[in-house]
Order: structure tokens, then C-alpha cells, then sequence
């Protein structure tokens, strides 16, 4: 094949992101054909950083502005990925250089303002944002990163005015099959529930939808028969925790008059930081498996009973920032009178950099069915110790006691300064400091524990 036609199939692969199969062929042209062009540069590290290879894409991005200082797209792009890697004052870097370049550019403005969101400085962040969508109305990146800077800063009403544009992110997101516009509902103001049968559709991560569950009950109290349609392992555990709650299955069709995305109901329902609905707990296993795991976790009574997590899901886009070593959690697992148990549900990867004993880190991971045994387990656990990730919400929907460890970039959730959340009322959260390592981090939440061990602190 020519060479010439062999770019054509590179870039014709990437322009319809089938970045696996663009990523062999860029791979080819660079290291079998010597292309060095930048070009070729870019959309190789471009495809590596779609393909889950951070530092590859670095690299290659690195050589294309060290063969022309002045490329545009390569400090664009070298600013999106350099935060995700905790480098993010070169990422800030980068974006100010891109908007040197190019100050009208929507592109390089918008990324000027994920770099100041993802340094928390929101004022800053949201100047830049909001100029980038006057060069480019409608500009879905540039809107949802408004919404997270909004919502990060507490600013919630409007957040989730924004936030409700993800939906014409149309690449990332998708409706439902039975989405149909004419039945979205528009809150209880335009269209009362009273008598109504509404689908309630979960749209991401299952952290999100045992957060945003809590809304459920809202809309019975609004005299709704609500459908959900939720992953399946969620779906015991939502059906027992709020009834009358009936859920879409396999074996189950339903006809709903409307239906509405589960994080478009705060929006609807106008909520603030002061009108969270978040009593807690509102999710609760059955009697039979809190029993169940009673009697499994029997051998390890008299212990102070700690779950651990170390890593979310690999694929998010903040996880490298999120997730822990396990060797790094060793302290805790080390600590006297003190008995570890995973909550690591799947593969870690390469954050699980040790392989340690049952003595001193229990696994029963495996024996959980869905989330009614992983709620039942929690609910023996004296503390649950985690990073960002869906562990956290289950135990702070449960009520149960549970720290989080968060990355210097918090997700929106979270907010700032602050060490509790308005979401859920036993958590307490531990958040490292742009530059510091994780070690400290740990430390403040070992000197924490040994408070709490000596009965000095509540929660």
C-alpha cells in the first residue's frame, strides 16, 4: 500500500473513531515508516489518549511542539490530557500558550478554562468558559465544563441549567431507545405527577444513580407511580429501599405516561445547596441479608471492621487523579486492632500493586449477588475508608460512616473546603493538596482513624 494511501486510511480510521484500529495504523507510519510530520504526531497521541495510554499521549504530543513550538492543535490537546496525569499547572500552561496563539479560538478557550476548573480557580475558570461560548454558541464541551464550575462553586440552580446540555453531547451520551421529547418531563410545575405512571432512567456511572435515587421518593410524594429503569445489580436494593418502586427487567414491559432522566431531577425539583433532600439513610437492604452477612463477618467481631477501596472505574476520565496504590493504603491495613475487608468489586489493574494475605485484607468481594449483599456487608463494617467512587455513595446513602479521599481536582459533588458533604451526612471527606503526595493524605486520615479508635471522634 502507499504510503500516501496509508495516511488516508489512518485519518479516514480517526475521523470515524475507531481509534483501536487509526492507533495501529498510526503506530505503523510512525515506527515502521519513520513519519514524523505533525500531523501524524498529533493524531498518534491523540488515538494513544483515546485508547486509555496517558503518557504515551504525552509523549507524541511532546515531540509534535518540539518540532514546531507554534502547533496550535498539539498544545490544545496536550492541555487536555496533562491534567488527567496530575501535571496541571503545565496543562494551564499549555492552554495559556494555545490562547496566545490564538485568542478567538473557542477551542483554545475553552481549554484555558478546564485548566483553571481543574486548578479550582473558579472565577477564573468561568471567565474563560463563558468567552468561549460567545466565539462558539453552543459549544457542548465549553457548556458542560460551565456546569461543573458552577456546580463545583455551589451555584446549583444555575449548574444545573447547564448540565442539562450534556444531552447534545451526543458522542458521550445517548438516550434511551424509548426517549421520546414529547414525554420528557419538565417538572412538577409544567406537568403535576398526581395519578401518573413516570420511567425514571439511570444514564452513567452507578455512583450517580445511588446518589441521585434519593429522588424517587419526591416524586411518589407527588402522587407518581415511578418506573425505574436502572442497572441491573441496583435493582434489588432500589426496590426494597423505596416501596412501590417497580423497576424495568427482562421480565417486566411497562406503558409510563412520562419519564425523565435521573440527574435532570434536581433541576426540576430546584435544588440548592439548602435543599438537598438528604436524609439519610434511604437505602436499606433486606432483614435476611443484613442477618446473612452478620453471620458471615461473625469470625471477625472484637476487630474494628474497616472496608477499603482503592480504584474507580479505570476508564474515567479522573481515575489516574482519583485511585490509590494499595500498597499506598498499607498503613491502614497494618493498623493494630483493626481488620481490613476489600470492597474492590472487579479488576484494579495495576493499582492493586500487592497481592496481601486474607489476614489482613478479607475479600468476600465475590460472594456479593448484586447491591443488597453489598449494602448487607456494609452495615457490619464499623468505617468505610475510600477513594472517589461508587462504594462511597452506597455508603453514604446506607448512613453508614465513610471517609473519601479525594484528588486535588474534586468532582463537582464534592465542592470545596469543606469536610463534610451536603449529600450525605456520615461522610467526611479528605482532600490532598495540588503538589502533595498521597502519603500525607493518608497520614491525616491514619491520625483520624487513631482519633476515632480512641473514641475522640464521632464520626
Amino acid at each position: 500500500m502507499p504510503l500516501a494511501t496509508y495516511h488516508q486510511l489512518a485519518d479516514l480510521l480517526l475521523q470515524r473513531k475507531r481509534y483501536p484500529q487509526a492507533l495501529a495504523s498510526y503506530r505503523y507510519l510512525y515506527e515502521t515508516q519513520g513519519a514524523r510530520d505533525r500531523a501524524t504526531l498529533l493524531h498518534y497521541g491523540f488515538c494513544l489518549e483515546q485508547t486509555g495510554d496517558l503518557d504515551g499521549a504525552v509523549r507524541l504530543y511532546d515531540e509534535a511542539l518540539a518540532a514546531d513550538a507554534g502547533f496550535l492543535e498539539a498544545h490544545v490537546d496536550m492541555a487536555g490530557v496533562l491534567w488527567r496525569v496530575g501535571e496541571f499547572e503545565r496543562a494551564l500552561r499549555h492552554a495559556q500558550a494555545a490562547v496566545h496563539l490564538a485568542p478567538q479560538h473557542p477551542y483554545a478557550v475553552r481549554v484555558l478554562g478546564t485548566a483553571l476548573l481543574n486548578l479550582n480557580r473558579l472565577p477564573e475558570a468561568e471567565a474563560a468558559l463563558r468567552q468561549a461560548l460567545q466565539l462558539q454558541p453552543g459549544f457542548v464541551l465549553g457548556e458542560l465544563d460551565l456546569a461543573f464550575t458552577l456546580l463545583l462553586g455551589g451555584r446549583l440552580e444555575e449548574g444545573w441549567r447547564w448540565y442539562q446540555r450534556r444531552w447534545n453531547d451526543t458522542d458521550r451520551l445517548q438516550r434511551p431507545p424509548f426517549f421520546q421529547a414529547a414525554l420528557e418531563w419538565q417538572g412538577p410545575q409544567a406537568q403535576p405527577l398526581a395519578g401518573r405512571r413516570i420511567a425514571v432512567y439511570a444514564e452513567q456511572g452507578l455512583g450517580d444513580a445511588i446518589q441521585f435515587a434519593r429522588y424517587v421518593p419526591l416524586l411518589q410524594q407527588q402522587g407518581a407511580q415511578v418506573v425505574g429503569v436502572m442497572p441491573p445489580a441496583l435493582v434489588p436494593l432500589l426496590e426494597h429501599s423505596f416501596p412501590g418502586l417497580q423497576c424495568l427487567t427482562p421480565e417486566r414491559r411497562f406503558e409510563v405516561d412520562l419519564h425523565a432522566a435521573l440527574l435532570d431531577l434536581p433541576l426540576h425539583f430546584g435544588t440548592t445547596l439548602d435543599t438537598i433532600p438528604s436524609h439519610t439513610p434511604y437505602l436499606q437492604p433486606p432483614a435476611e441479608a443484613i442477618a446473612r452477612w452478620g453471620e458471615r463477618l461473625a469470625p471477625w467481631r472484637g476487630k474494628f471492621r474497616i472496608g477499603i477501596a482503592w480504584s474507580g472505574y479505570q476508564g474515567q476520565v479522573n481515575n489516574r487523579n482519583r485511585a490509590f496504590l494499595l500498597s499506598e493504603l498499607m498503613p491502614l491495613v497494618q493498623s493494630n486492632g483493626v481488620q481490613c475487608f476489600s470492597l474492590q468489586k472487579g479488576d484494579a489493574g495495576a493499582w492493586t500493586d500487592v497481592r496481601l494475605p486474607p489476614e489482613q485484607l478479607v475479600d468476600l468481594t465475590p460472594e456479593w449477588r448484586d447491591f443488597n449483599d453489598s449494602a448487607a456487608m456494609l452495615q457490619h463494617l464499623d468505617l468505610v475508608i475510600t477513594v472517589d467512587t461508587a462504594i462511597a455513595h452506597l455508603a453514604g446513602a446506607l448512613g453508614r460512616p465513610v471517609w473519601v479521599m479525594l484528588p486535588p481536582n474534586p468532582d463537582w459533588r464534592w465542592l470545596l473546603q469543606r469536610e463534610d458533604s451536603p449529600w450525605y451526612s456520615g461522610m467526611r471527606l479528605f482532600r490532598r493538596g495540588f503538589g502533595e503526595g498521597r502519603a500525607p493524605q493518608v497520614h491525616r486520615v491514619m491520625e483520624a482513624l487513631g482519633s476515632r479508635l480512641r473514641g475522640n471522634d464521632g464520626v
